[in-house]
């Protein structure tokens, strides 16, 4: 007769399956984003070229400027949005799988503050979390986050934005991303897969943190 799950157990095959769930929302992103950018570089160097035929000259520049200008920054900046919507979505279920097999009463959502502001006093005040907040890593995080919230609430422009200082200091460090002379965020293919591997490399790292509290050793 095969005996149950302990808590502990539970807990921590939870966290795993949690982990292996967005790792394969990241890889889903990874896969459309390398397939989409081919495409369309693909097809730019064809337009580019005279190589497609069929269509008549107004339709065909405006593909040329679409394919060379307008698609792939369209797919780079939804990239970036998707990025964050699964890590705001993995902060959530990690925060309340932690409530949950932890026994707190407190929910990270009655703190003050943004997602990552909450996340990061929930860790540190209730779950004593041993990740380093101080770490590039979480400061990559934090300007991947306001990458994200400058596209979806101000254009991409970084003109009267709040969190401009950030995303500049963010960009400082790390090319893949640009600003442009008038003062918009300028996101490249490298941008897209930096974001990407920060995201999963956080998620898993914090996700360490959960595996200690509910450790693997109690699996036979």
């Amino acid at each position: 007769m095969e005996r149950s799950f302990t808590k502990i157990e539970t807990a921590n095959l939870n966290f795993f399956g949690n982990l292996v769930t967005f790792g394969g929302q990241i890889d889903e992103i990874r896969s459309y984003l390398n397939e989409i950018h081919k495409f369309i570089e693909v097809t730019n160097f064809h337009l580019q070229n005279d190589k497609i035929k069929g269509y008549d000259i107004e339709t065909l520049e405006m593909l040329k400027y679409n394919y060379e200008y307008s698609h792939g920054d369209i797919l780079r900046k939804s990239i970036l949005i998707s990025i964050n919507v699964i890590l705001e979505l993995g902060i959530d279920r990690y925060c309340k799988d932690f409530q949950k097999h932890g026994n707190f009463k407190i929910s990270y959502k009655e703190l003050k503050g943004d997602l990552l502001e909450r996340f990061k006093t929930y860790s540190l005040k209730i779950l004593n979390s041993k990740f380093d907040f101080n770490s590039c890593l979480w400061s990559d995080i934090i300007g991947l986050y306001e990458v994200r919230n400058c596209l979806i609430h101000n254009n991409a422009s970084l003109i009267n934005f709040g969190k401009k200082r950030v995303i500049e200091e963010f960009i400082l460090r790390n090319k893949a991303f640009e600003i442009t002379d008038n003062e918009y965020i300028c996101i490249t293919h490298q941008a897209c897969i930096f974001g990407l591997d920060s995201v999963e490399n956080f998620y898993s790292k914090i996700t360490e943190f959960a595996f200690e509290v509910f450790p693997t050793k109690h699996l036979k």
